[in-house]
């Protein structure tokens, strides 16, 4: 996964209690469950686990020195703290200064430095080599894009049998269609797809004109419903991304038009992204498109109107990380693989998300495992 061959200036040290970590898989091979330290040090790595991870760590991180606490001379009295794993580890490396992520458990950096170490804490990843993938990568992410799409075509066809009663509740076989079992079914299928489920959403109304709003209570005809999944694959640790809205019968005239500008507004972005092109430069076009159309970005009263938040973020080993599509200067390059996913939100309207996961290659953004963008659901 880390290439090798490249030496690291600055040693890069990591602690992890859980498999969230994702510079720690990148660079190990390795998820834990229980609490490990590595050691990154260019040309060696070094990876301490407890007992119960070992036999798995040797397995699973591939040019790894992986050792137990006492391989280290950790004394008896300090077996169980991983502050003074890390400190002996660095003691037997012979080395006094470290680069951190700025999630670094507070209490091991200060064991570390009164001991002597200098701890530079970097901003972003310890390897900002992952935002370019790999082929390998590339096709982890596309398998778990592929389950997105499978739950989100599952979605699809739940809302198509779903009929609407005389209050415009939905229903499904026999019960009121909400967003609670419309997420279920979709958790479902994704595990069926060897992924993970997180916080999945299915918001329909004027919960779907808040983007984080996972959804809840009863799913209505002729209103926008925003469902949003991103899995993580069991397996591979790698996500997927994708959103679509749909609209149960016919919409307003007001939401159609909305829908009609945020999915031409997803084309332009697609269209401009390429290498050598700024993505602050993507983000500002699709902001000055929803503008001249009459949907600026407004707070009054506390309510918030429009596109407001970024086009797009980078995907891999997190569901959010670099490169950002904002109003961050970034130059994109071939391997990047971001989502694209412009939105607009009124409260009294509605909100439209619709979000594709692309990889950039030498031609533009070329969309994994695509899914048809059809707004009305008859």
């Amino acid at each position: 996964m880390v290439d090798k061959t490249k030496s690291l200036t600055v040693p890069a040290l990591m602690v992890e209690g859980a498999d969230q970590c994702a510079d720690l898989f990148y660079g190990s091979g390795f998820m834990p469950v229980d609490p490990v330290v590595f050691l990154d040090a260019g040309q060696h790595r070094t990876l301490v686990v407890p007992m119960l991870e070992f036999g798995r760590a040797r397995e699973e991180a591939k040019g790894v020195e992986v050792v137990l606490p006492d391989d280290i001379k950790i004394p008896k009295k300090r077996g169980r703290s991983i502050s003074h794993w890390a400190l002996a580890l660095l003691r037997r490396e012979g080395i006094r200064r470290v680069r951190v992520g700025s999630f670094f458990p507070a209490g091991v950096m200060k064991v570390l430095e009164r001991n002597g170490v200098k701890v530079v804490v970097e901003k972003g990843s310890l390897y900002p080599g992952r935002a370019v993938k790999h082929a390998d990568e590339v096709e982890k992410i596309s398998d778990s894009q592929r389950a997105a799409v499978s739950a989100m075509r599952r979605a699809r066809v739940i809302l198509a049998e779903a009929v609407a009663g005389a209050d415009g509740r939905l229903r499904w076989q026999g019960s009121v269609l909400d967003s609670e079992r419309l997420r279920t079914e979709i958790d479902i299928e994704l595990l069926r797809k060897g992924c993970h489920a997180r916080d999945t959403i299915v918001a329909g109304g004027a919960q779907a004109a808040d983007p984080h709003e996972r959804g809840h209570g009863p799913l209505r005809a002729g209103e926008s419903i925003v469902i949003d999944i991103f899995p993580r694959h069991k397996r591979s640790g790698y996500w997927g991304d994708i959103t679509r809205t749909f609209c149960k019968g016919k919409p307003l005239p007001a939401l159609a038009r909305m829908y009609k500008a945020v999915l031409e507004a997803q084309q332009l972005a697609l269209d401009m992204i390429k290498p050598g092109m700024r993505a602050d430069k993507v983000h500002q076009a699709v902001c000055d498109y929803f503008d001249e159309r009459g949907y600026e970005t407004t707070v009054k009263d506390g309510v918030v109107r429009g596109f407001f938040h970024g086009t797009g973020h980078g995907v891999g080993l997190d569901i959010h990380e670099a490169p950002s599509i904002s109003r961050i200067e970034h130059v994109f390059r071939a391997g990047e693989v971001v989502t694209v996913e412009p939105g607009l939100y009124d409260p009294d309207i509605g909100g439209v998300r619709i979000e594709d996961t692309v990889v950039v290659e030498k031609s533009g953004a070329r969309i994994l495992s695509a899914f048809p963008k059809k707004f009305g659901i008859g």
